[in-house]
């Protein structure tokens, strides 16, 4: 009997990417988007790769890859039949080690254990469909025109859904949701809004009411997730769907007991932030059992959107896929780009596993190995 295959070598790099840096709220600075890229190899020779993505400041992150060292002596060795064991092996190291370097671990993981089962990974996790409506998440931008020059320039390729932010100011923010209503109100161009948790209660109500009126699909984010007993007041007195930012309350503990509140109209967390694909399955079913809807934010290259788009497409109550623009902004060189076709669907690629043709060659020509670690 053949031996096991175990892992051998785990390599992580850095990549920040983009042109330009953005931002989402005047109360924010430019940001740097940085991918951190795991791959796994086993002793038989297969792979598998994750990658994560952060914003800070003044250059490229490495904390997540720093985060992923103290892991790397524990998983060499080890084989990854049972990766529910090893997500759980990691997590006893939190809170010292954080959501997203176990999670840029576990997404390699899945992704190994997809190509060695010769499936893509929404289907390895149950799915079916092959493609979902995607909507373009807009950065700041500097004014209304430009917003809505954006929007028509999107829209003439097919996109049928946008998601923007703005100053995260209450007038400010009713002002853009005003015009973007008068230039697109019956075109049947659908919309939601990412306040990024700026509003006090009663800001948050004037904005849900201003996004009530205008038909948008969702509020995001109009206060900090933790306010529980503000988000519930709020869902009560508006028929827009309230949703939270998705990244301070992320793990499924956390989420089930602000569930009891009745806080949110949906699910809203990531990949990143909630540890890997393993959690983020029973995060899926937490917000069925409730007959919640389970919406998922996206924001990176298509290498650190791949598994939050593997895990949408298996989830029947996922009804859009984030995609964020200027796409151009948001590409990495050796790394294909998620295909959005003329119709606003976001399809999944053909191959196996994360299904994304990558050229390593390329791709490390560009990026920092933080570490190469082998058995």
């Amino acid at each position: 009997m053949a031996d096991t295959p175990v892992i051998d070598r785990i390599r992580v790099y850095t990549k920040g990417f983009g042109s330009d840096r953005h931002s989402w709220s005047a109360l924010m600075p430019l940001m740097v988007n940085t991918d951190t890229i795991t791959r796994v190899s086993l002793s038989d020779g297969s792979e598998g790769m994750g990658a994560v993505c952060s914003c800070v400041e003044h250059g490229v992150d490495l904390a997540i890859a720093h985060g992923i060292r103290p892991l790397l002596p524990g998983l060499l060795g080890q084989g990854v039949s049972d990766i529910h064991g090893l997500w759980e092996w990691m997590t006893w190291r939190k809170p010292y080690i954080g959501n997203p370097s176990i999670a840029a671990i576990d997404i390699a993981l899945w992704d190994l254990a997809a190509r060695r089962a010769g499936q893509p990974l929404y289907q390895y996790l149950g799915g079916t469909r092959d493609r979902i409506q995607s909507y373009a998440s807009i950065p700041v931008l500097e004014n209304h025109d430009a917003n809505i020059r954006l929007i028509n320039r999107l829209a003439a390729e097919g996109v049928t859904l946008f998601k923007f932010h703005y100053e995260c100011q209450a007038d400010a923010d009713i002002g853009l949701i005003e015009a973007i209503d008068d230039a697109f109100g019956g075109s049947g161009i659908g919309f939601m809004f990412d306040a990024e948790c700026a509003y006090s209660p009663d800001d948050a109500l004037r904005v849900a009411t201003a996004a009530e009126k205008a038909g948008f699909l969702w509020l995001e984010a109009p206060m900090p997730d933790r306010n529980l007993a503000d988000y519930a007041a709020l869902k009560s007195r508006t028929g827009v769907p309230v949703l939270p930012a998705g990244i301070t309350i992320a793990d499924e503990v956390d989420i089930a007991n602000a569930l009891q509140t009745d806080a949110w109209s949906a699910i809203r967390c990531d990949t990143a932030s909630s540890g890997g694909i393993t959690p983020m399955r029973r995060i899926a079913s937490l917000a069925e059992s409730h007959g919640m809807k389970f919406e998922l934010q996206s924001w990176g290259s298509s290498l650190s959107t791949a598994a939050n788009f593997h895990l949408t497409l298996a989830t029947p109550h996922s009804s859009y896929f984030e995609v964020p623009v200027p796409r151009q902004d948001f590409d990495i060189p050796g790394v294909t780009r998620l295909h959005v076709d003329d119709a606003g669907d976001a399809l999944a690629p053909a191959g196996h596993g994360l299904g994304l043709d990558v050229n390593w060659d390329e791709l490390e020509a560009g990026a920092d190995l933080i570490f190469d670690t082998s058995a």
